[in-house]
């Protein structure tokens, strides 16, 4: 799979214990493709600032291609991390420089991948699709589970991806059903303890959560998104699609951050929320 993720990043910051680390959606799922086997590309902005410096170099030691990375003047966004008890939630943030517009040359680039992953957080909805009428699209709803938003872009997504952790399983089957009728080839739900769901149009599946000794839930849904993708790509069978996928986010919970490369907070940061 030669996969090109494309749209936001972040540096998380988990101001109690002085330390943040590379992220965002497209970021994660790059990475994690990566080392799921995919040649992986990343397409974004970060700014030519110390918190970009040290994103751009996590990806590169990721072998993730990162030649349509613009470097901006401005700052690289940050999102200030709470964790308690393992789970995550999100304080203060700032997307920096990460908002941008795709351009004729990073059509060109992303046209020669055989699949392109974008989410909500990428801010990139109307040039979406464009971008799918040349490269089949995955998406991440997050938790826009069958609303006007999820409804205006489902037809342009080949695989569709949805947090239904609000949801109980019938429901969120339901949903991946109208995902697919709506003309994704798959649809996947995670519903953090409650597991997964896929359905591939004709078969729904579920898988339990792996359980782990929980330390931050940070990433593990992109995890899943990039495990998942490479499983549907080398068309591995939906039982073991989801088995892997959710190995793979389950071991993401026992460390902190999506996927390392930890560094000290940049002194405004640490001076902002201190």
């Amino acid at each position: 799979m030669r996969l090109a993720a494309v749209g936001d990043n972040i540096m998380d910051c988990y101001v109690e214990a002085g330390h943040m680390y590379p992220g965002g959606n497209c970021v994660n799922v790059a990475v994690h493709a990566a080392r799921a086997g995919a040649r992986a590309s990343y397409v974004g902005a970060a700014g030519l600032d110390q918190r970009g410096e040290r994103l751009e170099a996590a990806l590169r030691a990721e072998g993730v291609d990162v030649s349509r990375l613009r470097r901006l003047d401005g700052p690289t966004g940050y999102a200030t991390v709470v964790n308690v008890g393992g789970e995550r939630s999100f304080g203060p943030y700032d997307r920096g420089v990460a908002r941008f517009r795709l351009d004729e040359r990073d059509m060109e680039f992303i046209a020669a991948h055989e699949l392109v992953h974008s989410s909500y957080s990428a801010l990139l909805e109307d040039q979406l699709p464009a971008v799918a009428a040349g490269v089949p699209l995955s998406f991440d709803f997050d938790a826009h589970t069958g609303d006007d938003y999820a409804a205006a872009l489902i037809p342009y997504v080949t695989y569709a991806f949805f947090s239904a952790s609000h949801l109980d399983e019938r429901d969120a089957a339901d949903l991946l059903r109208w995902a697919c009728a709506k003309g994704a080839r798959a649809a996947l739900a995670t519903r953090g303890a409650g597991g997964a769901l896929l359905f591939d149009g004709h078969r729904l599946l579920a898988e339990p959560a792996v359980p782990v000794d929980l330390v931050d839930t940070l990433g593990a849904g992109d995890t899943f998104i990039a495990y998942a993708l490479a499983g549907l790509t080398a068309g591995l069978g939906g039982r073991e699609i989801l088995r892997r996928a959710c190995a793979s986010a389950a071991e993401v919970c026992t460390s902190y951050g999506a996927f390392g490369h930890p560094s000290p907070l940049t002194p405004e940061i640490s001076t902002l929320h201190s």
